[in-house]
């Protein structure tokens, strides 16, 4: 991998293709710091990949032959990045004493299993082993003085693009509430924070089947598909 490759189309194939044995279940296998073992997918052996000095080889025929990045470099660099992010996202779940959480249970089951599973704008998110679910803390509503529908009302109307001089004053008109439109600001800037840590939690559920849609616009004076 001496030269640039990366703007050869074939380059992007061999990538992908790479990439396509990882996800297959394709395991490589380290033999020393910088040479590594990896089945051929046409036949019965193994090749033998090999880094030194950021540059890499390997012994199938593609790179023998054709001195180009083949398949089996891209699968080993994929391998060795997903091998250093599971040992990060490792080294950040260790389980800590439940004693050092000061009484912290999972909030959706109440166990007391639960590990620190990363940050989420600077606020600790923790996973539970006995529901399988994620959650920070809460630290929102306990102890407000006002009631939580008045204060989700405001952080309502300041999402909809309403002043914070216009809430304080509908909280006077509909709740009879005398409350200082810097109060407001105070809310505004403590809930948004909590909502965003407990919205970088969630996982979408998402399905195999891509929708797409097309488009017809105008270029040039002529009508183009998009």
């Amino acid at each position: 991998m001496a030269r640039d490759e990366s703007k050869n189309p074939e380059y992007s194939k061999r990538l992908l293709r790479g990439h396509q044995m990882i996800e297959r279940g394709v395991e490589p296998k380290q033999l020393s710091q910088n040479k590594f073992e990896i089945p051929s997918q046409s036949k019965d052996l193994n090749y033998i990949v090999t880094s030194y000095a950021n540059s890499w080889s390997c012994t199938c025929p593609d790179f023998t032959f054709r001195h180009v990045s083949c398949k089996h470099i891209h699968a080993v660099i994929l391998w060795q990045k997903l091998s250093k992010k599971l040992e990060e996202d490792h080294k950040e779940r260790s389980v800590l004493p439940t004693a050092f959480y000061h009484g912290l249970s999972c909030k959706f089951c109440n166990s007391a299993q639960i590990i620190k599973y990363g940050k989420a704008n600077n606020k600790q998110v923790y996973f539970c082993k006995s529901c399988a679910r994620k959650f920070v803390p809460n630290e929102g509503f306990e102890g407000m003085k006002y009631d939580p529908r008045v204060v989700a009302t405001t952080l309502d109307l300041y999402f909809k693009g309403v002043s914070l001089r216009k809430i304080a004053d509908h909280l006077k008109q509909c709740y009879s509430l005398d409350i200082d439109h810097s109060t407001v600001y105070r809310w505004i800037d403590k809930y948004t924070e909590i909502i965003e840590a407990y919205v970088a939690t969630l996982e979408p559920e998402l399905g195999n089947i891509w929708h797409t849609d097309e488009m017809e616009i105008k270029f040039s004076g002529e009508w183009r598909w998009l």
